[in-house]
């Protein structure tokens, strides 16, 4: 299973997200300095420390899919 970093710059956020998840887009390779953009990694650990190197102030899991 793999994993989704979604990084907001323009919230300063991100938010982890489980493949699956409904928040994850068809196509979410779209990516731009202020809107952020969508990061695959193939497994929680590399997705977690990931999630922590955003140096974003708020870094959450989805409360969607609860990863």
């Amino acid at each position: 299973m793999g994993y989704w970093v979604h990084l907001t710059r323009s919230l300063d956020q991100a938010m982890l997200h489980r493949d699956r998840c409904l928040e994850v887009p068809s196509l979410p390779h779209r990516a731009d300095f202020w809107d952020g953009g969508w990061e695959e990694y193939p497994d929680k650990d590399t997705a977690l420390t990931a999630l922590e190197n955003t140096e974003t102030s708020s870094q959450r899991r989805c409360p969607v899919c609860k990863p």
